[in-house]
């Protein structure tokens, strides 16, 4: 609650404090994930092997990781929102997309409940792609207030 005589922030303000917050950690969700690559590769072997049924060399999981350091780097820098939270929004989409026997089904002995949040991550990314013109707090992002509609 405010006290007497405070005014809240611009809803624009709000907005782009609100894009911050949800970019930042859309960002470390998705860096922790590029790092995984490099800590566990065996667990990216298995992921791509069960889910996408490719079967790569052990030397795929440290170039994967580099590509996606780097655009966790520029998600939570904001750099070029249009191509890099579209690219984000495109590659969590296909993991929730090859995920959805295990979303229909999270008791399967195979499966677990835990899928299911790949669905509000998608949705997070959905919403800052479809905002990513409000958000003023990111690399080149202070000058634009009001997006063209």
């Amino acid at each position: 609650m405010m006290a007497t005589g405070e005014t809240a922030p611009m809803p624009e303000a709000r907005l782009a404090i609100a894009l911050l917050v949800l970019r930042l950690t859309l960002g470390v969700f998705f860096l922790q994930w590029g790092i995984e690559k490099f800590v566990v590769p065996a667990t990216t072997l298995a992921i791509f092997r069960n889910f996408y049924g490719i079967d790569f060399g052990s030397w795929v999981p440290p170039i994967l990781g580099v590509a996606q350091v780097l655009i966790a780097v520029a998600l939570l820098l904001g750099f070029q929102p249009r191509l890099t939270y579209g690219i984000v929004l495109l590659l969590h989409g296909v993991t929730v997309i090859v995920s959805i026997p295990r979303i229909l089904s999270p008791w399967n002995p195979v499966s677990n409940h835990f899928f299911i949040a790949g669905v509000p991550i998608l949705a997070a990314f959905f919403a800052l792609y479809l905002l990513r013109d409000w958000d003023r707090y990111r690399i080149g992002g202070a000058g634009k207030v009001s997006p063209a509609a």
